[in-house]
């Protein structure tokens, strides 16, 4: 045998020991790999999502609700007629438009005290929670509350107008009435498999954000023609201090968010004192007999610039 063939014959050789050897690490990695565990989703969100040890392990249960608007010239006139201190208008008997004579003083800060003052000034106040403010408008945001409280509804809000001295000076209020038989109590998804949905199904959750409160309340899930809503137990979670972000309780889905809600909600108020007729409208409290009082197209005019100046006040901040 030439050499030449000898040497090619070890080249081969070792080309193939080569390739032998590769694969032989190349599997030995692979293998080395194998034993590194993965990230669970649950240890990715508890490393990424700061707060969740304030969320509860409680099972809840809560029922689904039917409700109507509220009529408050049927059921509510001998209550308006009560009312110190103010002039009211009802359009279509499901709103209500109050003004006050004289300012009235309140300290939000102090739930004992405005509680108190509600009781007295505003239309069953007692069955309002407080939300926030809309601090360009000057003006107090409460929603209505059954055992908890209706979100972002409005059909169950109560918005009330604040001078430059923090007194109110009017407020509007909707307001529904649970239907006679509420549907049997339903099993809730626990906190942290809300908070759990937020991070992975949604993305609304960021690496960093923390989970600062969890309430229970309810959202409007379907609106039927004759006006009922049913309502839905829906988690409210509130990241960072001052985001909010709902779960249906039962289903688990996220409810996309209004950013325009009070600007729209504003808009049909305005629009509903701008366009409503003299058949669709009730009175109270008004001293036809006294020129000094105001007469109720002035009335209705006030509180309706009154509204026009807060829209155009959220307005402008939206719009910067």
């Amino acid at each position: 045998m030439q050499w030449g063939q000898i040497k090619t014959l070890f080249i081969i050789c070792f080309l193939v020991l080569n390739i032998f050897l590769v694969r032989q690490l190349l599997g030995r990695q692979e293998e080395d790999l194998s034993f590194i565990p993965e990230t669970s989703r649950e240890e990715e969100l508890e490393f990424n999502i700061n707060g969740l040890n304030i969320l509860s392990n409680e099972s809840y249960t809560a029922p689904l609700l039917n409700a109507n608007s509220f009529n408050y010239n049927e059921e509510g006139a001998g209550q308006l007629e009560d009312l110190p201190n103010q002039q009211s208008i009802v359009v279509d008997d499901h709103y209500l438009f109050s003004r006050f004579d004289e300012p009235v003083s309140i300290n939000i800060e102090e739930e004992n005290e405005y509680r108190e003052i509600f009781s007295q000034f505003v239309f069953n106040g007692g069955s309002y929670s407080y939300w926030g403010e809309m601090e360009s408008a000057n003006v107090l945001v409460f929603f209505q509350h059954f055992e908890y409280p209706v979100f972002f509804n409005e059909n169950a809000l109560l918005l009330v107008q604040l001078n430059g001295d923090g007194d109110m000076t009017q407020y509007v209020q909707t307001r529904l009435v649970k239907g006679e038989e509420d549907d049997e109590e339903q099993s809730l998804i626990q906190q942290y498999d809300a908070v759990y949905r937020l991070y992975h199904h949604t993305n609304a959750l960021q690496t960093g954000d923390e989970i600062t409160d969890v309430n229970l309340g309810y959202h409007n899930i379907v609106s039927l023609p004759n006006g009922e809503q049913l309502l839905n137990p829906t988690w409210d979670i509130e990241v960072n201090g001052d985001d909010h972000q709902f779960i249906n309780a039962i289903e688990g889905h996220d409810y996309s968010r209004n950013n325009d809600f009070y600007a729209d909600v504003l808009v049909e108020f305005i629009d509903l004192l701008d366009q409503a007729e003299e058949d669709r409208l009730a009175y109270y409290n008004l001293d036809l007999d006294d020129e000094e009082e105001e007469q109720p197209e002035a009335l209705l005019n006030t509180i309706k610039q009154s509204l026009i100046g807060i829209y155009h006040n959220i307005a402008e901040v939206e719009s910067e």
